[in-house]
């Protein structure tokens, strides 16, 4: 599910109120003991700490699987330029003051990537391929809205052998003082279509599980993703991929709501969940289709409104996303 509906920025964090200048000091007893005035404290900003995604929190060999075929699985990229693809169908609806919208059904959207690979392992080239809809709605334009920072424009990353990224930089932007949510997205995207691979040698029916905090738009979430191996092959590994991303409580704002109003993230949920193709030559999914499961529940509220007057809402997708190498 696209931010766009309802987060698209961070937080602003509250300044910090002005204190009042401090009193005069009183003038000096004549006889006594000695007055010390003490400064009244001032108010603090609470400044969040920014963490940096994404961070690896654990990486777990579930099940070694079948035991007379175990082999560690790596990836040997072959040089050369390729394209991956990402074709979305969506049905969405929207809670609002209690009750669901009619689903509205989103026109197929496609993007994707063009990965260049100079050598067997280190840094790859990326472009953000042109996102496009199989027709021209207001749902679909406003879906295709994140996206549109990405596209076409070029960025460097880094997989390992194991299928870690490494390195993400996007080549105009390399420190991401202008371009992080950009960064982000692109992060979170690559997160959803690599499959790493563990440690130790692994047969038929492995298991391994990897937990990935990132941002998703701008706000802070856990990806726990299940990987379990069907079948291996010299030029193809056959992957069932069970992706959850889930988001706690957070106030964020969004600029296209009216000035003064603010949001708070009550929760987020997303699943992705299907049989995948992994060719241990490509650093990306070349095949396979995932069910999209999506919640995303948002607390509005308008300048000068009380917190119990705030507007819940509640949007939710539906839907199933194609990953090809083929337009």
């Amino acid at each position: 599910m696209s931010w766009h509906r309802s987060v698209v920025a961070a937080l602003a964090l509250a300044a910090c109120k002005d204190a009042a200048p401090p009193a005069a000091p009183p003038p000096a007893p004549v006889a006594g003991p000695r007055v010390i005035q003490l400064e009244q404290p001032r108010d603090l900003a609470m400044v969040e700490p920014e963490v940096e995604v994404p961070k690896l929190e654990s990486f777990q060999l579930l099940d070694a699987g079948a035991s007379g075929e175990r082999v560690a699985l790596r990836y040997q990229l072959a040089t050369g330029t390729r394209s991956f693809f990402a074709s979305t169908t969506l049905s969405s609806r929207h809670l609002e003051h209690g009750a669901f919208t009619a689903p509205i059904q989103l026109p197929a959207i496609r993007d994707g990537f063009a990965l260049t690979v100079d050598a067997p392992r280190g840094s790859l080239a990326l472009r953000a391929l042109p996102g496009e809809a199989a027709a021209t709605t207001p749902e679909a334009a406003a879906y295709l809205a994140s996206w549109r920072q990405l596209e076409n424009r070029r960025a460097t990353i880094a997989v390992d052998d194991r299928g870690q990224l490494t390195t993400v930089r996007l080549n105009d932007d390399p420190s991401g003082a202008r371009s992080m949510p950009a960064r982000n997205d692109l992060v979170q995207r690559l997160l959803a279509t690599i499959v790493p691979l563990p440690v130790e040698p692994i047969g038929a029916g492995a298991r391994w599980r990897v937990t990935t905090i990132l941002k998703q738009g701008p706000a802070y979430a856990k990806q726990t993703a299940t990987y379990t191996l069907i079948a291996r092959g010299a030029t193809r590994w056959k992957v069932h991929v069970a992706l959850q991303r889930v988001a706690e409580t957070q106030r964020v704002v969004d600029p296209a709501l009216p000035p003064g109003t603010s949001a708070e993230l009550v929760a987020m949920f997303r699943a992705l969940e299907g049989d995948v193709d992994v060719d241990p030559a490509q650093p990306l999914i070349t095949g396979g289709a995932l069910t999209i499961e999506s919640r995303l529940h948002v607390k509005l509220t308008a300048a000068g409104q009380a917190a119990d007057q705030a507007s819940d809402q509640i949007f939710e997708d539906t839907g199933r996303v194609v990953l090809s190498t083929s337009p």
